[in-house]
């Protein structure tokens, strides 16, 4: 297994991919090249060698090709930044062969728009601990690529039912209501697209899962010069174990498409559906990621997340308890100071 570092041409420098630009740039002289790979010679596209550290798989030790520092990395780290010279390293052996993504979703909102984005954020809520809006706690925002499973199923499906038409007519001496029954058949083919599971075990996977939907349209083959700059999560989760939940999910859309559109009163019935085909998708989605420890009792950690392509966020603010405290009291003094203003002049 390798690691790859890619190099600018021109100054030796380290090339991430930027989403702004979408290019591939050094931020050291300020070049920019669209097919990194292809204007790369073997001498620039830097690589280390790989060793296993005794853990059984769970850690990977990796030396970085730039300044030589050994990297530890989880058996699921894909792509990362060396700790001592912060040059990217994509660690190319863990998504080759079977591990290789079918696709991949480029970043398209850079670092710098992701903070001012998550500063906005902030500002919305009063109070939020000063620290956890610091410079230094904004800088710590990390792009990660994470694996999900997206699947296409073809199926055809039917309803057999009853549906009832109550038609009621009012007259100066009777109400006349009529009942019309009538026997349902709907039959189709029904294609479902871009279902998705998350293909990582780890708990922080969580954090991806809420900034959905993605717009899968902008999907490219993958390629792994798109993780440089950004971390990345190879996939622990086969297609074995995601297909029951995927094909309950479909099952669970079959009524109401098949139903839709009827105009009858109330409409019973049991829908079927037998899955002709299926695709999947091995598929790296971007997002920028957060985390904070708060320091209080609790020393509790707070996540935050924001969607790589479409800017939704997530997460859960803390709460500087203190700021609270002290604003309720100044509310709780003028109301007090009011009230015994108002009882003198009565008096």
């Amino acid at each position: 297994m390798t690691n790859i570092t890619y190099k600018c041409p021109a100054c030796g420098g380290a090339l991430r991919y930027s989403p702004a630009e979408r290019k591939f740039s050094c931020e050291y002289c300020g070049n920019s090249y669209d097919n990194v790979a292809e204007k790369l010679s073997a001498k620039e596209i830097k690589t280390g060698a790989a060793a296993d550290d005794g853990s059984k798989g769970k850690r990977q030790l990796y030396t970085c090709p730039s300044c030589g520092a050994e990297l530890v990395t989880d058996a699921t780290t894909a792509a990362t930044e060396c700790y001592y010279c912060h040059n990217p390293v994509v660690l190319a052996g863990r998504l080759s062969a079977e591990w290789k993504p079918d696709s991949v979703l480029p970043f398209t909102v850079d670092k710098e728009t992701a903070k001012a984005e998550l500063a906005n954020w902030i500002k919305k809520h009063r109070y939020v601990p000063g620290d956890f809006k610091s410079e230094k706690n904004l800088d710590s925002i990390t792009g990660v690529y994470y694996p999900y499973w997206m699947a296409d199923y073809d199926a055809f499906a039917s309803f057999e039912g009853e549906g009832v038409r109550v038609i009621t007519t009012t007259t100066p001496t009777h109400v006349i209501t009529r009942r019309r029954y009538f026997r349902v058949v709907r039959r189709g083919k029904i294609k479902f697209s871009n279902l998705q599971r998350s293909a990582l075990s780890k708990a922080d996977r969580k954090l991806a899962n809420g900034v959905h939907p993605y717009r899968y349209q902008q999907l490219e083959p993958f390629q792994d010069k798109y993780l440089a700059g950004f971390m990345a999560e190879k996939r622990d989760i086969e297609k074995s174990e995601v297909s029951e939940s995927l094909e309950s999910e479909c099952q669970g859309y079959v009524q109401s498409l098949l139903t839709r559109d009827c105009t009858y009163t109330s409409l019973s019935g049991r829908t079927s559906a037998n899955f002709t085909g299926s695709e999947y998708r091995y598929t790296l989605l971007p997002a920028w990621i957060m985390t904070y420890r708060h320091k209080g009792k609790d020393n509790k950690v707070y996540y935050y997340a924001m969607n790589g392509q479409t800017k939704a966020v997530c997460g859960v603010l803390p709460i500087d308890k203190k700021k609270l405290l002290t604003h309720c009291g100044i509310i709780f003094g003028v109301v007090a100071a009011l009230m015994l203003l108002g009882g003198y002049f009565i008096w």
